[in-house]
């Protein structure tokens, strides 16, 4: 007899739009479910940040300056495993004046076995967000 499952296939580099959509809500609790406790995040050409105590403060820092922030998909790759996915996008800030200024964000995440993120690469041009 064949077993049958009514679980539906969950597509490829879901879990990139689920993360995305989280970080979007800049909401630093939620964020930080996503991290493994070893997560290394770098930002542009910045030395990496190790830790999840180091990462949380990172981000706590650098969303106090945005009031929202808003992921647009451009590309999406997935490497077979589905544990590995580099996303292209436009990323909207939105600053504490109320300035929109989309970039170009390209970022670079490697996951572990348990679905926690390990590393979070994000190349970006961050100076137009604090030109006046």
């Amino acid at each position: 007899m064949t077993e049958t499952t009514t679980e539906a296939a969950v597509a490829p580099g879901e879990w990139m739009a689920d993360f995305f959509s989280d970080a979007d809500k800049l909401d630093l609790p939620v964020m930080m479910q996503w991290f493994a406790d070893d997560i290394e995040l770098r930002i542009a050409n910045n030395p990496p940040t190790v830790g999840r105590q180091a990462v949380e403060q990172s981000f706590a820092e650098f969303w106090s300056a945005l009031d929202g922030m808003s992921h647009q998909l451009v590309e999406l790759l997935v490497s077979d495993d589905d544990l590995r996915a580099a996303q292209m996008s436009i990323v909207t800030y939105t600053r504490k004046d109320g300035k929109a200024v989309p970039l170009p964000v390209a970022s670079n995440i490697h996951r572990n076995s348990d679905g926690k993120l390990e590393r979070l690469w994000i190349y970006i041009d961050i100076n137009p967000l604090f030109v006046q």
